[in-house]
């Protein structure tokens, strides 16, 4: 199969709802995610500035294809709040064919 058929999730968090829907919206408005769902309030523990921090954050799970990728990377690196946003691809290797269309629909 060629990448124009290649479906992707990406995830990044973000401080709190508001942001996460700004985020959301804009990228389903401007075809570079199928679908986003926001999940949330969760709590992030990491490593910042050399001291562990405590964060709530809400998640957003990115739906898009491939070709959509490298737009859809550009404008959550842009619009994203944090100095440092957490932007994760995954791969999906199999989804069932209508949904696998209807994404690439929405994103080309």
């Amino acid at each position: 199969m060629d990448d124009s058929g290649q479906l992707a999730m990406v995830m990044t968090t973000v401080a709190n709802e508001k942001d996460a829907d700004r985020l959301a919206q804009s990228l389903v408005d401007q075809c570079l995610a199928a679908c986003v769902q926001i999940a949330g309030p969760v709590t992030s523990y990491y490593r910042w500035a050399g001291e562990v921090q405590k964060s709530t954050e809400f998640r957003l799970m990115i739906k898009t294809s491939c070709k959509a990728w490298p737009g859809l990377k550009a404008k959550l690196a842009k619009l994203h709040p944090y100095d440092e946003p957490e932007i994760i691809y995954v791969a999906i290797d199999d989804a069932s064919d209508g949904y696998r269309t209807w994404v690439v629909d929405q994103t080309t």
